[in-house]
């Protein structure tokens, strides 16, 4: 039986096949991950609409017998120009890309998306500097849903909270072993550890517990960035358990 459907979509990846067609994968916010056909040289309408980074309403026409999905027709409602002005923001979105199809969504197909889409929406309005800490967001949120986000409210050792008995400026550490946040009183200098500062910690358990347009607020400077970004980079990379390519493409810009 054959089927025509529509989906919110986000072109993620697009493949020759053949001489005038494409292989597209897309982010559906109701299946997820999905591949289809697009058929049509250059100069078609369908294919200057069906560009990466491009979100909206996708059809597809489903052939069950031949297991072929086309795409039929696309409304879009965003086009993300800016991310093929700004080298960051090309490598960022690839990143994102890159991360959803190697997981699949990790199950949560509506989160993943809206997750995705508040990113890639957000970057599009922001200056490098500010698409950067949203990148940090972006990985921290998306560990939160493969459920491997460690707990940065506390030392996981003493318990005490990083929000309230700690001074900000102190030093504070996460343990690779342990996958968790210690204070400087419970460090181990045998263990492998990613220094932070406990201005650091709070900001991450910012992230977890508050709403996306109150974490937006919470402001951290330059080193509390680093550091961040040093120990969200591991941990997606080892929790997806595979070498991220754009990670090594894009050593020295992201």
């Amino acid at each position: 039986m054959n089927r025509t459907t529509s989906n919110n979509a986000i072109v993620l990846s697009l493949k020759t096949l053949g001489e005038n067609n494409f292989s597209v994968t897309i982010l559906t916010r109701e299946q997820g991950v999905i591949s289809g056909t697009l058929y049509g040289g250059p100069k078609s309408k369908l294919r200057s609409l069906v560009s990466q980074w491009n979100a909206g309403v996708i059809y597809l026409y489903e052939n069950q017998e031949k297991n072929q999905i086309k795409i039929s027709d696309f409304d879009v409602k965003k086009f993300h120009d800016s991310f093929s002005e700004n080298l960051f923001k090309s490598f960022a979105s690839s990143l994102a890309a890159e991360i959803v199809i190697k997981t699949r969504c990790g199950g949560s197909n509506q989160q993943v998306f809206d997750l995705v889409s508040g990113f890639f929406d957000g970057m599009e309005l922001s200056d490098e500097a500010q698409s950067r800490v949203g990148l940090i967001r972006f990985l921290w949120r998306y560990l939160e849903i493969l459920g491997v986000q460690p707990d940065s409210s506390s030392c996981s050792f003493c318990g005490k909270s990083f929000l309230s008995e700690f001074a900000p400026d102190s030093n504070s550490y996460y343990n690779v072993g342990a996958n968790s946040f210690i204070c400087r009183e419970c460090y181990n200098k045998d263990e492998i550890v990613y220094p932070i500062s406990t201005l650091g910690a709070v900001y991450l358990t910012g992230l977890t517990n508050l709403q996306p347009a109150e974490a937006r607020k919470l402001k951290i400077d330059k080193e509390t960035y680093q550091q961040i970004k040093q120990i969200v980079f591991y941990l997606i990379e080892k929790n997806i358990e595979t070498k991220l390519n754009t990670l090594e493409t894009g050593r020295g810009i992201l």
